[in-house]
């Protein structure tokens, strides 16, 4: 597996190759700066999540840059809760709850500067069963269908790649549901509609050595 200084250097370098407009770089190196004083683990994790959600992209012909950048920021909400629900323990459901606030508050903090990455970061655990965040009611009503659609795929390849990385490197307990004997069957029961997108990120996450 990548050293914590080669996958904040492979991020750096993706960054500065996008250089997308409307200072969504700014926005994402703000973002690890501030994630990483308090909740390191979760900097790497959203480092993690952002290649594989790229080459997962990649691989079905989406927009590799718009699933970088949502991986990178999915997880903003989290920089407004406490250090201690992301320390290693096995959470209690009453902390459960309180982590779940994460994607409407990753949705708020984002909205106003980066509307696209903004839905990927609220919807991105509501495309499964029992999920939590955003829903279609939420999407601005003068999007067009196609904007919609792209939304919604990207959002569903950063979900896998959340589930992935989340089983591949916590040791804490999973609390949303999930049951198997291995994590393809998990994941093709969460997201059934997803197959194919679940073997994508599950070869490359092999790959990659994430």
């Amino acid at each position: 597996m990548v050293t914590k200084e080669e996958l904040m250097a492979m991020i750096n370098a993706k960054i500065e190759l996008y250089n997308p407009r409307g200072g969504l770089s700014q926005t994402a190196k703000f973002f690890l700066a501030l994630i990483g004083i308090n909740h390191g683990d979760t900097r790497e994790h959203c480092e993690r999540v952002a290649l594989l959600a790229e080459q997962v992209a990649r691989m079905t012909k989406m927009d590799a840059k718009a699933a970088f950048f949502a991986g990178l920021l999915h997880d903003t909400g989290k920089l407004v809760l406490p250090a201690s629900l992301f320390d290693g323990h096995n959470i209690s459901a009453e902390e459960y709850a309180h982590v779940k606030e994460h994607a409407i508050a990753g949705f708020r903090a984002l909205r106003g500067l980066h509307a696209f990455t903004a839905l990927c970061a609220g919807l991105h655990h509501n495309l499964y069963k029992a999920g939590y965040g955003l829903t279609l009611e939420d999407f601005p009503k003068d999007w067009s269908m196609a904007t919609i659609k792209k939304v919604l795929e990207i959002s569903a390849v950063i979900s896998v790649c959340d589930f992935i990385d989340a089983y591949t490197h916590r040791a804490t307990k999973i609390l949303d549901g999930s049951a198997g004997s291995d994590l393809r069957t998990m994941l093709v029961q969460k997201y059934p509609d997803d197959v194919l997108v679940v073997d994508l990120a599950l070869l490359a996450n092999d790959e990659m050595g994430l």
